[in-house]
């Protein structure tokens, strides 16, 4: 299992451990309920088309910018043509 950080304000946090206490769940537990029952509304591509939707214009600049630029780091790679 993995580690998630979420940074959040202090303010929102107090409120997160409240709801979460009024459950009685920790906040990790109330966290992963959430995910749960979220990933369980939709199938796998229902679930990476709306994550599509949501990404698309931030994909669209990064793949704007590798076009220009080329890949980020590229010129530290062992095996790239240039070196």
């Amino acid at each position: 299992m993995s580690t998630l950080t979420i940074r959040i304000d202090p303010s929102e946090k107090a409120s997160l451990v409240a709801w979460s206490a009024a459950r009685g769940q920790t906040v990790t537990d109330y966290i992963k309920s959430l995910v749960a029952a979220d990933m369980a509304k939709g199938s796998p591509e229902e679930r990476a088309a709306a994550w599509y939707r949501e990404n698309a214009n931030a994909l669209l600049r990064e793949a704007e910018y590798i076009e220009a630029h080329g890949v980020p780091g590229a010129e530290h790679a062992l095996d790239h043509p240039e070196t």
